[in-house]
């Protein structure tokens, strides 16, 4: 796969005409950390219109609490990016979006205790939280726009999927108290089949650091044992790729992404990028199950965390590592390999 050579066009920001696949889902994320607010998150639109149903996920976390909500519902839209009362505005097609939100969000002083949701959320408090973040692009849109079957990050995610460096301002209100956002991260849209079961393992890296640039490294592991490695930079708005072998762990005893280092070789020249849970670490894990056609259960952990980054130049910063495994065990699959360690 390749993730700069296909063109990313303007239509392909809005909802596309889905196949019959019971499983078509089409989604919209984005993440953004802030070193100066504290703050590191992401929110997440999909719709699966075959079903039919919408889902709306938020996951913020702020200094000394963790804020999440996944909302579910039947109601979708037929050309709308919004679901569970978080709307995705398109103002420039492939430059500038809006992100709006307001209602609850549960509270989690320690985040783990999502591995059981449903005994987690009866338990936490409610917060009451306003989201208005304005998103520019920094540099262009780059991934596969559908059109080629053999060009996919992974067969079993998506058909299309395409990313973009980004800014992101604006404000944060939680329970009356506002927080000014002012920073960076990265997004994505992605439309096609998707079974979160279909990858063994995936590593995502955004990292947005001190002097303005970024880096996203997209490392997963597939089923016929073969694997996708992408890497890209930004700098000024220039976009460029970038090269790597491997994505290295060191695991928490319960299977969280504690440190995370990948070595690149940029335009630059070679770069070891290195990811460290921020303290203290907050890890945060989503799952998905689903029972498979043989009735094996197959159940899926994404972790997340805010890291903060150090670049083997000297450069700082911040942002966000999506961590997923197929559990066995109770434990992700990762743990396994021989690049990573506990």
């Amino acid at each position: 796969m390749d993730m700069l050579v296909e063109t990313i066009a303007p239509e392909h920001e809005f909802r596309h005409r889905p196949d019959d696949d019971p499983a078509y889902n089409e989604s919209t994320y984005y993440n953004f950390s802030s070193s100066e607010a504290g703050i590191t998150g992401w929110v997440r639109v999909a719709m699966q219109p075959n079903q039919p149903s919408a889902q709306a996920g938020i996951l913020l976390f702020l200094p000394g609490e963790t804020l999440f909500d996944y909302r579910r519902t039947r109601e979708v839209s037929p050309d709308q990016l919004s679901a569970g009362g978080l709307h995705i505005e398109i103002v420039v097609p492939l430059e500038k979006q809006r992100l709006r939100y307001e209602g609850t969000l549960a509270s989690f002083a320690d985040p783990r205790v999502l591995s059981t949701p449903s005994d987690a959320f009866k338990k936490a408090p409610r917060r009451q939280v306003t989201i208005d973040l304005t998103v520019e692009g920094d540099g262009r849109s780059f991934g596969t726009n559908g059109d080629d079957p053999a060009n996919v990050v992974e067969s079993t995610m998506a058909l299309g999927h395409f990313e973009q460096f980004i800014t992101v301002s604006g404000e944060i209100t939680v329970d009356g108290a506002s927080h000014s956002l002012d920073g960076a991260g990265l997004r994505d849209h992605s439309w096609g089949p998707r079974d979160w079961a279909g990858p063994l393992w995936y590593r995502w890296i955004t990292a947005s650091l001190d002097d303005g640039s970024a880096i996203m490294v997209l490392y997963v592991a597939r089923r016929d044992g073969e694997v996708t490695r992408e890497a890209a930079v930004v700098r000024d708005g220039v976009l460029s790729a970038a090269e790597f072998e491997n994505v290295t762990v060191t695991w928490t005893p319960d299977g969280f992404g504690e440190r995370v280092v990948c070595a690149l070789q940029t335009d630059d020249g070679p770069l070891t990028l290195t990811a460290t849970a921020k303290e203290p670490a907050t890890f945060a894990p989503l799952r998905h199950s689903r029972t498979d056609d043989d009735g094996t259960v197959l159940d899926t952990r994404i972790g997340y965390a805010p890291y903060e980054f150090l670049t083997s130049d000297g450069r700082r910063g911040t942002g966000i590592v999506e961590i997923l495994d197929q559990m066995v065990d109770g434990l992700p699959i990762g743990m396994r390999t021989a690049t990573d360690s506990r």
